[in-house]
């Protein structure tokens, strides 16, 4: 009795010391290292949209790219509950107009899981060389200074949505749209940048057999909205969402309320899509902490998408919204 008593008793400590080695073990969780369930793998990259008529070059020198999640935006960039993606010790140069369809790549690393809502670009200072500037086709001999307000500091913060899956390889895009993120300010003369024109699109891992979709959204009603969802799926049959993304409208005279968007799909006859054609689904709201929408949701023609191809949204480009 007192055998079969010793031989359980050893044989539940073993146990235990096995388990205690277990939970030590990386991606076996109670490790400093973190589940292997509980981490994904984030590519950040920044596109260009397709339209900038009015640009030669648009310039600018990254030095950290700072992801937030949902729920910590009034975290300063440098804390250290703030995943850091990449940095440049002597400053990433991008031009955003060679980007389309080529995007750059910022960084990719492994970081929880979960829900974030903004991605932070901290630009390089302006001192003692100018770093971040444009070049305007009316003038393509001069470089403007490119006005940045805090993005030096806190950051260039360019908000949306997008989840970080576990044990998987996640992709998002940031759209820059030179024609809603640059703007000349009046007679001052002052060009400045503008997060709201910068869109983060969660995408498919590759542009190699990709085009794009391009449109506006506005009311026919000249009603005001302060923000849209979009979303494009392929039709044909019916599947899951693509892409979807964020946008901010712009007044202009007459009373319109418009802005544009635009998103990287993969090819029609792409193994991604095989023979489905696609749709646009826009969804409105008035003001942007609501969470009911104020217009109709809107559904676009079919089209298809031919790869290095911008293709406008059916029939010339224009999203209307419903009331």
């Amino acid at each position: 009795m007192k055998k079969n008593s010793l031989t359980i008793i050893i044989s539940a400590a073993i146990l235990l010391l096995s388990s205690l080695m277990l939970m030590q073990m990386p991606g076996c969780g109670g490790g400093s290292g973190g589940s292997s369930t509980s981490v994904g793998t984030l590519q950040a990259s920044i596109t260009d949209s397709p339209v900038h008529p009015n640009f030669d070059s648009i310039h600018l020198t990254i030095d950290k790219v700072v992801l937030v999640p949902a729920g910590k935006e009034g975290l300063a960039d440098n804390d250290p509950g703030l995943p850091v993606i990449a940095t440049f010790p002597s400053g990433l140069g991008v031009d955003i107009l060679n980007l389309h369809f080529v995007p750059q790549v910022l960084g990719t690393l492994r970081i929880p899981a979960g829900r974030y809502s903004q991605v932070r670009l901290i630009l390089a200072p302006d001192v003692p060389t100018v770093n971040n500037y444009v070049i305007l086709t009316s003038n393509p001999t001069v470089r403007v200074p490119l006005k940045t307000p805090s993005a030096q500091q806190s950051g260039l913060k360019i908000v949306g949505n997008f989840t970080v899956t576990a044990g998987a390889f996640n992709s998002i895009l940031l759209d820059f749209d030179p024609e809603n993120a640059i703007v000349i300010a009046g007679n001052s003369g002052n060009v400045i940048l503008k997060p709201t024109g910068i869109r983060i699109m969660q995408v498919f891992n590759s542009l190699t057999n990709a085009g794009s979709v391009f449109g506006t959204i506005r009311s026919p009603l000249f009603a005001p909205w302060s923000s849209a969802t979009f979303s494009v799926a392929p039709r044909n049959p019916a599947a899951s969402t693509v892409t979807a993304g964020v946008v901010f409208s712009n007044f202009s005279s007459p009373s319109v309320w418009k802005a544009p968007f635009s998103a990287f799909l993969p090819a029609n006859g792409s193994a991604a899509v095989p023979s489905a054609n696609y749709k646009v689904f826009v969804q409105a709201f008035r003001d942007t902490s609501s969470l009911v929408p104020t217009f109709g949701l809107y559904s676009s023609p079919v089209f298809t998408i031919t790869t290095g191809v911008d293709t406008p949204v059916p029939p010339d480009g224009i999203v209307p919204l419903g009331p």
